[in-house]
């Protein structure tokens, strides 16, 4: 028998969870409205009885809200006496159904119009009895158009039908209620979607990331002559044209920079990168036996030109979407030891590979800047860097033989996450 009873009493907690459900309150659509801390609610009905006690749904409300403070609640008798807000209310409670748009529900006349916009900072609460339900519209003075609307299951005991709605429709953060100083103010703030655009946005920024000299989804027999390559006797290598044929071209990459768009279009950025660079020795040349460790330091200043282009999905979140070309200069310092009991170096060593003073490129890529609050703001970046030497230049009989150019044509891809702080003017 105890297995029996323990079926029964699960199959009563299903059903009652089910029934529950089936109870629950559903609302048709809900926009983004303000319900303010110790609100003013206008209950508005359009039938001859109404289903709540505007006191005991006050009641509902601080119960389901904590953070409601202490609302005030009636009922909107002069509408109910009025002419045009009772065909709007009768055809709203006719209209009003699941699936159809609040856009469709809106306030045409302009008298009805002119009284949802004299509402201020108050709360109007539609309410229509639809036999089995009761349906529910919220107002407020910044639409012609509810807020949110749904259905709740009718009940006669109406401090259980005061808790449902409260518990569905008023179950949000509230907001303190502004002064009459504050209301006028907000009313001439532009749209969040349609406001000025700063003259000039500007950004400081610190990134990490990396770079290799293969591009992605590109072949690897490109690439492979200068990432397999290695020096031997502290300067031959199979070709010069590349500085990876000498150095590890895979690496961390760490950029300071800072930058700013005008217009939210068209910007520029200058930056700061640094790397460092093993050189890749061949581990058989003996010759490397004396040798402790061989790196160069890469240190490359710029400038980018940048065109931009933000989007706003949230009130307090930005997405700035950018390209960027632009040119660099690139300088590699050595450090390079010998082993402690090597006192003497090597003629090899002391006729080693020498690098140009600078070289010049160019970069391409895009990016994204996240940014929150206007002010901190995430960044991931992609592209392509060049850094090379020119080796043409005018022929002349007198001119003596000179060596090969090193690093005459180098390409990398990288790509890099920034913390930055934002700011505008």
């Amino acid at each position: 028998m105890k297995p029996f009873r323990s079926s029964i009493n699960l199959l009563l907690v299903v059903l009652l969870t089910l029934a529950s459900v089936a109870s629950a309150g559903k609302v048709y659509f809900d926009s983004k409205w303000t319900l303010w801390k110790d609100a003013d609610i206008l209950i508005w009905n359009t039938g001859k009885d109404l289903p709540i006690e505007p006191k005991e749904f006050c009641l509902s409300l601080r119960r389901s809200n904590s953070g409601i403070g202490d609302p005030k609640c009636r009922t909107l008798g002069e509408w109910e006496r009025d002419t045009i807000a009772i065909r709007y209310g009768n055809w709203l409670s006719a209209n009003m159904e699941p699936g159809l748009a609040a856009g469709y529900l809106k306030a045409r006349h302009p008298s009805m119009s002119a009284k949802l916009q004299a509402i201020e900072d108050k709360i109007v609460m539609f309410i229509s009895d639809k036999g089995s339900e009761l349906q529910i519209a919220i107002f407020d003075e910044t639409s012609s158009e509810p807020k949110a609307g749904g259905v709740v299951p009718m009940n006669a005991d109406k401090i259980a039908l005061g808790d449902e709605i409260a518990s569905t429709f008023f179950d949000r953060n509230t907001t303190r209620r502004l002064s009459k100083e504050e209301r006028a103010k907000k009313l001439t703030e532009p749209d969040d979607f349609y406001k000025e655009v700063p003259t000039f946005r500007a950004w400081a920024g610190i990134s990490a990331g990396f770079a290799q000299a293969q591009i992605p989804f590109t072949p690897d027999n490109w690439y492979s002559s200068h990432t397999r390559s290695q020096v031997r006797n502290y300067r031959i290598t199979k070709d010069s044209v590349s500085l990876w044929n000498f150095i590890d071209d895979s690496t961390p990459l760490y950029t300071l920079y800072v930058g700013g768009t005008w217009y939210g279009f068209i910007g520029g950025e200058i930056f700061y990168r640094y790397s460092s660079h093993k050189v890749k020795t061949d581990d058989r040349d003996t010759v490397y036996k004396e040798l402790d460790h061989w790196d160069f330091s890469q240190h490359e200043i710029g400038l980018n030109v940048m065109f931009s282009q933000t989007f706003e999905p949230l009130k307090w979140f930005d997405i700035h979407a950018f390209a960027f070309l632009g040119f660099q200069y690139s300088f590699y310092s050595e450090d390079i030891a010998l082993k402690d009991d090597n006192k003497k170096p090597s003629k090899a060593y002391e006729s080693r590979i020498k690098f140009e003073d600078a070289y010049k490129g160019a970069l391409l890529g895009i990016g994204s800047q996240f940014v929150v609050l206007d002010h901190y703001g995430f960044s991931i970046r992609t592209g392509i860097s060049s850094r090379g030497k020119d080796v043409y230049t005018e022929p002349s009989p007198d001119a003596a033989a000179e060596p090969t150019t090193i690093g005459a044509s180098t390409v990398d891809w990288f790509i890099s996450f920034g913390l930055e702080y934002h700011w505008s003017l």
